[in-house]
């Protein structure tokens, strides 16, 4: 496949049971203090990711880490992947 590019992964979103806790160990671990702090997510900006902190999983019900991929058009992208595949 050539055409656009993707910029990889840039978020990263972590589902926490304690938040507190969660905050100050993620800030030990990426040297960083968070950039985005609510009751329902905890953000930190380190080398060039964002890494999310979601207290119970969200309203999603994450049980996992959930990685998104960042690319500059994503239309394009779709177009490209989805180009000769059959209905």
């Amino acid at each position: 496949m050539t055409g656009s590019s993707t910029q990889g992964i840039k978020t990263v979103l972590h589902p926490v049971s304690d938040l507190a806790t969660a905050k100050e160990v993620y800030a030990a671990l990426l040297g960083v203090p968070p950039q985005a702090g609510e009751p329902y997510y905890v953000g930190f900006e380190a080398a060039g990711q964002h890494i999310g902190l979601v207290p119970g999983g969200g309203p999603q019900g994450m049980t996992s880490p959930v990685a998104y991929w960042h690319v500059p058009d994503l239309e394009a992208k779709l177009a490209e992947v989805t180009a000769g595949v059959p209905p």
